[in-house]
């Protein structure tokens, strides 16, 4: 049986390959020519359909293959902003601070005291004490009592020193006091803090009021701090002539919350 089978496959195969041989040789004669004419104008079309779908696909394929491109340049370009914004606002931030520096060197030099710089690390807990921490301390030679200072004016004294560390007491807070005098008038008095602005006691002198504008320095009366310090300028007075004294608020030349640079001042002693 099985014999029988494999002879009937071969008879099969070779039937088959000497039909197509046969159709190769017709297919080459003359007379088939409209066959063959016939033959391509059914596959024709089909073929043209069969083109136009690689190109579509080809074009599809380009343009998933651009917006992958596309969106990687995206993605690298935003990036590459970010980290020029980084660059901008830290040299922005190193423009301001060596300007800062400077300004400070420029006020040591111009007051004649020698002065440490610190920064500023840290502030008081509440808005009642409005003090800072700063980053110099006993190993800098910063002791409790020196004043605080900036190119500016006066910040106010040091409270608490540590090796690396110290609390500065400000001026706007409600327990700090400083006699001042007046830069047109000469008038004098004593400036207090509060938690909206400093409180001027301005004393009375005969035939002499105090103007708005004026500005208010340290008169180095009762020897807390050095003469000449600018502490601010005088925002308004209220005149009071029941009393020997005007009741005057003054526009601070710090401002706690902003201050980032601060100058100790190490060679002045208070009495």
């Amino acid at each position: 049986m099985y014999g029988r089978r494999s002879s009937s496959s071969t008879g099969l195969f070779l039937t088959l390959c000497a039909a197509m041989l046969l159709l190769a040789m017709v297919s080459e004669q003359a007379w088939a020519a409209g066959a063959r004419g016939a033959a391509k104008s059914v596959f024709a079309p089909l073929e043209a359909a069969m083109t136009q779908l690689a190109g579509n696909v080809d074009r599809v394929t380009s343009v998933f293959g651009d917006v992958s491109a596309l969106r990687a340049e995206n993605q690298r370009l935003k990036a590459a902003d970010e980290a020029l914004r980084r660059q901008v606002v830290e040299l922005n931030a190193a423009a301001k601070e060596n300007a800062t520096l400077r300004e400070a060197l420029d006020f040591e030099r111009s007051f004649g005291h020698h002065m440490v710089a610190a920064q500023v690390v840290g502030r008081g807990p509440d808005g009642f004490s409005r003090t800072l921490e700063v980053d110099r301390g006993t190993a800098d030679g910063v002791q409790p009592g020196m004043v605080v200072t900036t190119a500016a004016g006066l910040v106010g004294r040091v409270t608490e020193a540590g090796p690396h560390g110290a609390i500065v007491q400000t001026l706007a807070d409600p327990q700090s006091r400083v006699n001042v005098f007046l830069s047109q008038s000469a008038l004098q008095g004593t400036v207090t803090g509060g938690p909206t602005a400093l409180q001027f006691e301005i004393e009375h002198s005969l035939g002499i009021t105090a103007a708005s504008g004026e500005w208010a320095l340290t008169s180095g009366v009762g020897g807390g701090y050095p003469r000449g310090l600018v502490v601010g300028e005088l925002a308004s007075v209220t005149r009071r002539d029941s009393s020997t004294s005007d009741e005057a608020l003054l526009a601070w030349v710090n401002d706690p919350a902003s201050l980032s640079l601060v100058l100790v001042i190490t060679d002045f002693v208070p009495s």
